[in-house]
């Protein structure tokens, strides 16, 4: 099938997220309009300003407020003619799995209902993890790659419920999310092709929306809590997976939705950085370089950790095919923890002037 046309209109689901406002901006810079989906106003309204001050208004939005609703999406996909499908939740604020799984597998499959009912579709692409891929391996033991399956979160979820490893959750979600994504297009063959991105730990500077540090995405409030001391050389040191950046995790979606030869593949990315596997003292080692003392002026309590200390044995990802059909060569890991902190530090300046808000 043809991929979109540029001047064409992409739907992206959850447009003001993290992964997804760089997807869209990536998008407006080659020429697609963009029709985003938020929870509610005040963040499409933010997000239309913020491509409107860089230059960009084919930006629109459409609030969608219930993910699980199996009519979530019909409205939003009327009249596009792709679909980058990034919204599915990731934060601790839940108590059981389904908490995670339910809107996870219910927004994915409402996704691809809806866009079986438009005829201009082409193709969807949808934001997966790593976390449908990897099991828990004896450290070192195991390559993992795109043609892996993570079986073993599912098993431990439905063994124990509540009391299986909360990451468990999180990871069953992703996994059955996208099989059911696959197994739509097996069952259903819609017109439309599929494309799948299966990031790992995600970093790098942010553009979306971020009103206090209290509102900052997991990844990147974890970060944020390194800058402002309160992480502790034990957390810096500690295996922390593979990592990547999210703009490249960014152009692997607009790569996945604008190339043929995509079409029906899962894709990964990570940064080569000891063969993928890292810790946050890595990052923070670059932040606390001489040359970027502007950096710890704004943040002098970032955490030193243990500078220089050998990053300890991790299981890998070998992406490389999907590096070699993308056509994406990784960003080094010095940009995404320098790019990262002056972000976050340029938001520091706007927090620290609202009155009785958030700060360091």
């Amino acid at each position: 099938m043809p991929v979109p046309a540029e001047g064409s209109t992409v739907l992206v689901t959850g447009a003001s997220g993290y992964i997804a406002s760089w997807i869209c901006l990536y998008l407006l810079e080659q020429g697609y309009a963009i029709r985003g989906t938020t929870r509610n106003e005040k963040k499409g309204e933010w997000m239309k300003q913020m491509f409107k001050d860089r230059g960009y208004d084919k930006f629109d939005y459409i609030v969608v407020t219930d993910l699980e609703n199996d009519d979530a999406f019909g409205e939003a996909v009327i009249g596009v003619d792709a679909v980058v499908h990034t919204a599915s939740p990731f934060h601790w604020n839940v108590e059981k799995p389904d908490d995670f799984i339910k809107p996870a597998v219910a927004g994915t499959v409402s996704v691809l209902k809806a866009a079986s009912k438009e005829p201009r579709v082409q193709r969807i692409v949808i934001t997966s993890s790593y976390a449908s891929i990897l099991e828990n391996r004896e450290p070192g033991s195991t390559t993992f790659t795109e043609a892996d399956w993570n079986q073993q979160s599912i098993d431990e979820v439905n063994e124990k419920g509540v009391d299986a490893w909360r990451m468990h959750w999180y990871r069953a979600s992703k996994t059955l999310a996208e099989r059911a994504a696959w197994d739509y297009m097996e069952q259903n063959k819609p017109t439309f092709d599929l494309a799948t991105i299966c990031p790992p730990y995600v970093l790098g500077p942010i553009i979306h929306e971020a009103a206090s540090p209290d509102s900052l995405n997991t990844s990147i409030a974890n970060w944020y809590s390194f800058l402002t001391g309160q992480k502790t050389a034990e957390d810096a040191t500690a295996p922390a997976g593979i990592l990547c950046d999210v703009r490249d995790v960014a152009r692997c979606h607009t790569k996945a939705l604008l190339l043929p030869e995509a079409a029906g593949q899962r894709f990964g990315i990570a940064t080569p950085l000891r063969i993928g596997t890292f810790t946050l003292q890595v990052l923070l080692d670059h932040v606390h370089d001489p040359s970027k003392a502007h950096l710890l002026s704004v943040f002098p309590k970032t955490v030193r950790g243990v500078p220089g200390k050998e990053v300890p044995p991790q299981n890998w990802f070998d992406c490389s095919r999907s590096l070699k059909t993308l056509g994406i060569t990784p960003t080094h890991e010095s940009r995404t923890a320098i790019d990262m902190t002056e972000s976050l530090l340029e938001r520091q300046k706007k927090w620290d002037q609202i009155p009785n808000g958030s700060s360091m």
